[in-house]
């Protein structure tokens, strides 16, 4: 037997003397081995790698599950247990899906077994909202069974096989169907299989498959619409591509520059080759808006991601596994549609860190989709008004002879001619001074705000930051409200349906909750300060605080919070959207789930209430995602015919980023940044790898973080023995130290970073570290490749 790394220890034998075919099995239960196990005869002509198996495991033989990965004649081991069952028939993990296991389970530093977990949702493995069937075919060739038709003198026979005969040869009818069009019963039908002529196979039976649009003959049938001269420029650039392999295309655009329309016109290029196309969005909200411009051109639409039901999940995979389904619309688990003939892929939004998945195995989705596209032989698009900087920095020129896989693609205009709209700013140190009280929209937001709406129009508000207050302090010990599990402070959270406008809001009595973003405890709002027993002051602010505040200052106003505490489920986000359309609701204040993907002609104003509230986190991408977060809710205005404003509040309004953001100048911000980066080796012209070690025990941590940066720092320096140019191989540990979050859900923290300009070399060390177990304390040790995230 072997491990994905090399040999490991047999497990204890059933057989003395084993007899192939043998097969290797990947564990689910994270097991970072491969073992091998005989295949019993009766298996034989049933076993498929892909395919979920029973086996047993351990000096007790528990029965564990697993999945199929190789199959040979030999084992290198001479006694192997055998196969318990085969527990589902179907093929989960087409080979192309295999080839991608096997990469991910390489560099995320993952366990195969966990990787396929991953890669076959839940409903499909537990086989949900599927029932069985009967079904008859003909065993007897078509003249042999005319002939006993005509000898056979019992009217129900013969009605039997007289409609056996009207089936098309290999193709299977119901059983019950079959007896009752013959006037018979299902037991006479069972007594021909006795004899041979037919075969009774019980088999899965999904009933109506129907796919999202397929009922209605209105769907799939919206005309392409014709392409401006800039998007006409991209298609043309992109169809000769989309036959010729593996290639890789940023689709740069500004916001509601046409970019899906290029995305759509590209998908029906490769629906007519008679393939299929997979289109990955950043967030399951965004899911049902995006289906519905999908389902308006193409009837055969499938949807995949966690907001569906276990049934719903599974129908839509097997209709997608068989072959029924055009285009698969879904969030980051879609890049794993087991699609027969995959054709393109599309990542819309490619710089959304939600992409990246928190949980073993720490995989992002766009990169992944990348690496399908490269293993498959398709093309990819990957698209964003703001690139992120790994990908804008790929598709730059190089000196390099050889042509690139990489290709930029831009949309420098609005459809239509539309103007962008016109960013404004405002200097919140000088409003505070020229106002009394506390004000969270200044003065200039306020006035547009009243402006847009006795227009008729609508407006969009952000706040990227939920709660009503960032933290609890006390004045006079100078202390603030912390976690008890956390090294974070504590969010106060206005208890739900408390009346902005009652008395003792009024006097500055709060009633709710304190909130830990990091473990979710929460706690009542103490009265008085737990150290030294005085008055508690509420400090920052949170999207419960501006409603609060708006509500106040606009008592008429058909107004809607957007965040995770009031948006419980896609759906409620989806109503809520739909009514926001409609015009029943005026203004959205939200967090980032409204900063993109949006399109609603009506929105006239957008208001960012706080600019720079990302910009101070200990985070090297923190301006990057500030400056996208900007950039993707300013595109939100002035996408219909009346034009749009942006008014952008800060108390920094000197930072560079900031000032790029109001320029919407991505390629001078990425310009800049890219500077800093390279200065320091950092993401894109550096890898990096973070291990993370957490124990409830601040000592055993030490002790355990010491013991393995001893290890990574041995397997770095046998890495750099290696012959070569070793100047170019360096490889820079940092660490062990305490994570910026430094305790979690009452665990210590600490990480141990590792970065190199060779990502190979990088690769090479963890799999040292794995084939020794350093890194199988998978309770403790977290290996993010490629993190997105250093809090």
């Amino acid at each position: 037997m072997k491990s994905l790394f090399g040999d490991i220890e047999a497990l204890p034998q059933v057989q003395e003397k084993a007899e192939g075919p043998f097969v290797g099995v990947a564990l689910e239960n994270s097991l970072d081995k491969v073992l091998d196990y005989s295949v019993p005869a009766k298996m034989r002509s049933l076993i498929r790698i892909g395919q979920r198996v029973r086996v047993p495991l351990g000096r007790n033989n528990r029965p564990a599950f697993g999945y199929v990965i190789s199959t040979s004649a030999t084992s290198d081991y001479p006694r192997v247990k055998p196969l318990l069952n085969i527990d589902d028939e179907r093929v989960l993990v087409t080979p192309g899906l295999m080839k991608l296991a096997l990469w991910m389970s390489r560099y995320y530093c993952a366990a195969l077994g966990s990787v396929i977990e991953s890669i076959v949702p839940s409903a499909v493995k537990k086989k949900t909202g599927i029932g069985h069937i009967n079904r008859i075919r003909l065993l007897w060739e078509r003249d042999r069974v005319q002939a006993l038709l005509e000898k056979t003198k019992a009217p129900k026979r013969r009605a039997i096989l007289g409609r056996l005969l009207l089936v098309e040869p290999g193709e299977a009818v119901e059983l019950v169907r079959l007896a009752g069009e013959a006037g018979a019963t299902p037991a006479t039908v069972k007594k021909l299989a006795r004899m041979g002529i037919i075969s009774v196979t019980s088999e899965m039976d999904w009933g109506n498959q129907a796919l999202e649009g397929e009922s209605s003959d209105s769907k799939g049938h919206e005309p392409d619409r014709e392409l401006n001269e800039d998007q006409q420029k991209v298609f043309d650039e992109l169809k000769p591509r989309l036959a010729s392999g593996f290639s890789v295309n940023l689709l740069m655009g500004v916001t509601g520059s046409g970019k899906t329309e290029v995305y759509l016109q590209c998908m029906r290029e490769v629906v007519n080759q008679g393939k299929q196309a997979v289109v990955l969005v950043p967030e399951i909200a965004l899911t049902p808006q995006t289906v519905k411009r999908f389902t308006a051109r193409f009837k055969r639409v499938a949807i995949l991601h966690s907001g569906l039901s276990a049934t719903e999940r599974h129908r839509h995979w097997q209709t997608i596994a068989s072959g029924q389904a055009d285009v698969v619309v879904g969030a980051r688990s879609a890049v794993f549609a087991p699609l027969p003939n995959l054709g393109m892929i599309v990542v819309d939004e490619e710089h959304e860190s939600s992409y990246k998945q928190d949980t073993v195995p720490r995989y992002h989705a766009r990169d992944v989709a990348i690496k399908r596209a490269q293993l498959e032989g398709v093309p990819i698009i990957l698209g964003s008004a703001t690139p992120s900087l790994e990908t804008y920095q790929r598709v730059q020129p190089t000196e390099k002879s050889e042509p690139s896989a990489y290709h930029l693609l831009e949309l420098p205009r609005r459809v239509r001619g539309l103007a962008m709209p016109h960013v404004e700013l405002v200097d919140m140190k000088l409003q505070n001074k020229s106002r009394t009280g506390v004000h969270l929209l200044s003065e200039r937001l306020e006035g547009l705000l009243r402006v847009t709406l006795q227009q008729g129009h609508q407006a969009i508000l952000l706040l990227n930051r939920r709660g009503y207050s960032n933290f609890v302090y006390c004045v006079h010990c100078q202390e603030a409200v912390q976690c008890k599990y956390c090294d974070a402070t504590m969010t106060y959270h206005r208890a739900a349906g408390t009346d902005v406008n009652s008395a003792a809001v009024a006097k500055g009595v709060h009633t709710g909750h304190l909130h830990c973003h990091y473990c979710l405890a929460v706690q009542p709002l103490p009265e008085k300060c737990p150290t030294c027993q005085k008055k508690l002051s509420l400090f920052g602010l949170g999207t419960q605080r501006v409603e609060e505040e708006i509500r106040r200052k606009f008592p008429d106003l058909r107004f809607e919070r957007v965040d995770s505490d009031t948006m419980r489920s896609a759906k409620d986000y989806e109503q809520l959207l739909g009514r926001f359309a409609r015009g029943e609701i005026q203004v959205m204040l939200g967090t980032q789930m409204i900063a993109k993907g949006l399109d609603y002609p009506n929105v006239t104003l957008v208001g960012v209430i706080s600019g720079d509230t990302a910009l101070s986190l200990p985070d090297f991408r923190a301006a990057e995602r500030t400056f996208q977060l900007i950039t993707q809710v300013a595109g939100r205005a002035g996408r219909g015919d009346a034009p749009g404003r942006v008014v952008l509040q800060t108390f920094m309004p000197d930072d560079p980023t900031i000032q790029a953001a109001i320029k919407q100048d991505f390629q001078g911000f990425a310009k800049r940044e890219l500077v800093h980066r390279k200065e320091v080796g950092l993401p894109p012209f550096g890898r990096m790898v973070r291990i993370v070690l957490r124990d409830q025990d601040q000592d055993k941590l030490q002790k355990l973080s010491e013991d393995l940066a001893a290890q990574v720092i041995q397997a770095v320096n046998i890495e750099e023995a290696a012959p070569g140019e070793s100047a170019k191989r360096a490889i820079i540990v940092r660490g062990p130290m305490p994570c910026a979050i430094s305790r979690i859900s009452g665990y210590f923290r600490n990480q141990i970073v590792l970065g190199s300009t060779r990502p190979e070399r990088l690769q090479r060390v963890l799999k040292t570290l794995r084939e020794k177990g350093d890194l199988a304390k998978t309770d403790r040790v977290a290996v993010d490749v490629d993190p997105v995230s250093l809090l």
